[in-house]
């Protein structure tokens, strides 16, 4: 079962339920679930819990993490497969910048070794932060230098959907090399935050899906 968390302030729901929607529509089985219901629970009943998903067929589990839960006991022994981390800097003005790279290296301490970290990349004081990390990165935003982007500008999503750009070659878990293309992401109903929808399709594309191929299913905003 792969183990992915979404750290931030926000989108967090809204990331999580586009992931969902893409991946069911595939067949994929996935679950979701908030970190503050996990708190209470000790590392042995944790690891309990995640077997009893992996029995009931889970291939996905994702976890919404609010940014400042990180410090929790419970994590000190759970690590992602990917890892969502949706921040801008301007979330985290009111800690000094000190406490801001503490803060920054314990959430990126959740990432396995050979963790995927996609990140956005419209966060400037990031940028630094990356360049010392092993892990594989790939980034979402309208950075120029994003490996995925979105081809119209834009606050929001609008039920007709929008073309997202891949921009440079990824590199997807199970070893598949995605081409640069575009995708045309179609949705049902409801209105969606770019970003959100760029974090969704770049985990999609991590996990080698064909965005091509089928439509997203509705997802309540």
């Amino acid at each position: 079962m792969l183990l992915a968390g979404i750290i931030g302030h926000d989108g967090r729901t809204q990331i999580a339920s586009l992931i969902s929607s893409i991946l069911s529509s595939r067949g994929i089985k996935v679950s979701i679930i908030d970190s503050s219901n996990l708190a209470e629970l000790d590392y042995q009943r944790i690891r309990s819990y995640l077997r009893e998903l992996e029995k009931n067929s889970t291939e996905v589990l994702i976890m919404k993490t609010d940014i400042w839960d990180v410090n929790k006991d419970f994590f000190n022994n759970l690590h992602f497969d990917i890892m969502i981390y949706t921040n801008k800097a301007e979330n985290l003005n009111e800690i000094n910048m000190a406490r801001r790279e503490q803060m920054m290296r314990k959430i990126f301490s959740l990432l396995d070794e050979k963790g995927i970290a996609i990140v956005n990349i419209d966060d400037c004081d990031i940028n630094e932060f990356l360049q010392g990390m092993s892990n594989y990165i790939v980034t979402y935003g309208f950075n120029p230098k994003a490996s995925i982007t979105a081809s119209s500008i834009g606050d929001t999503v609008s039920k007709e959907g929008f073309i997202c750009c891949q921009q440079k070659v990824i590199s997807a878990k199970n070893g598949m090399l995605i081409e640069p293309q575009e995708y045309r992401i179609d949705m049902k109903a409801g209105e969606f935050d770019v970003n959100s929808v760029l974090a969704a399709v770049t985990f999609a594309i991590v996990n080698g899906v064909d965005l091509n191929t089928r439509r997203c299913e509705e997802v309540k905003s």
